[in-house]
């Protein structure tokens, strides 16, 4: 698909609109952009086939132990031994989550993220979003004031979230990227309330990453709206935007556009 057959689209006109038909049609935008400009989501594809791989793994006696032995990750484990297992229980199934759901999560909010966002910076939120929501709701366990977030002691005991804080963190940032502030508002109602319905390791880990995804698009936000008269004034900003408009996604080829 040519850049010309995009801009005759009449994705572009919905676009130019308000209320949550006109995010949702900027976000279709971005996504066609993205694959005209040559990107392709290897990523998600990735992750999602390696999480049913990971599925079919553990329904084989000689392999099952070994891989709960590095995939269930837990508060009341040490630190070190948490650390080591974060990345494979990207992978694993969770008490919440469905096989589906977490194929699901990956195929198209990585996806997006890496058509709209680039690669890069997607791997970057996602990994902070599974690390720092797992390490967080570990911190909140530690303290006194664990039961202020709902947590009791017997939660250290219970999995993490699997994919789910990555793909939080990940949709967040894609939404407040793109200036879907209607989405972003009923993202975050939905996971607060949640949150206060069923009160938990998860509702912690929910709450995290969608805010470390909103904290990165803006950043992401404030980085695609620099114009290269504005680098001059902060050398540490030059750098910054240059390393993140490097590889040009499709954010950034709307953000000249427009």
């Amino acid at each position: 698909m040519s850049q010309a057959d995009i801009d005759s689209t009449p994705l572009v006109e919905a676009a130019h609109g308000t209320g949550l038909r006109a995010e949702f049609a900027r976000l279709g935008l971005a996504t066609r952009v993205g694959w005209a400009n040559g990107t392709r989501p290897w990523l998600g594809v990735s992750l999602a086939l390696a999480c049913v791989a990971v599925s079919v793994l553990l329904h084989v006696h000689a392999v099952h132990t070994e891989l709960w032995r590095w995939g269930d990750v837990y508060a009341a484990l040490p630190l070190t031994t948490e650390l080591i297992r974060l990345p494979m229980s990207l992978f694993m199934p969770t008490a919440y989550l469905p096989l589906w759901g977490a194929i699901l999560q990956l195929v198209v909010v990585i996806a997006l993220g890496e058509l709209i966002l680039g690669r890069s910076m997607t791997l970057l939120v996602a990994a902070a979003g599974h690390v720092g929501s797992t390490l967080v709701a570990r911190f909140l366990l530690d303290t006194a004031h664990a039961h202020i977030f709902g947590l009791a002691p017997a939660f250290a005991k219970l999995l993490d979230t699997g994919p789910s804080g990555a793909t939080t963190a990940v949709g967040a940032c894609l939404l407040v990227a793109m200036r879907m502030n209607r989405s972003v508002i009923l993202l975050s109602l939905g996971l607060f309330i949640a949150a206060l319905i069923a009160p938990g390791v998860d509702g912690v880990e929910h709450t995290v990453a969608l805010c470390a995804g909103l904290g990165a698009g803006l950043i992401a936000r404030w980085v695609y709206s620099r114009t290269p008269r504005s680098w001059s004034r902060s050398f540490r900003d030059a750098r910054l935007v240059r390393f993140l408009r490097r590889r040009r996604p499709a954010l950034a080829i709307l953000r000249d556009r427009c």
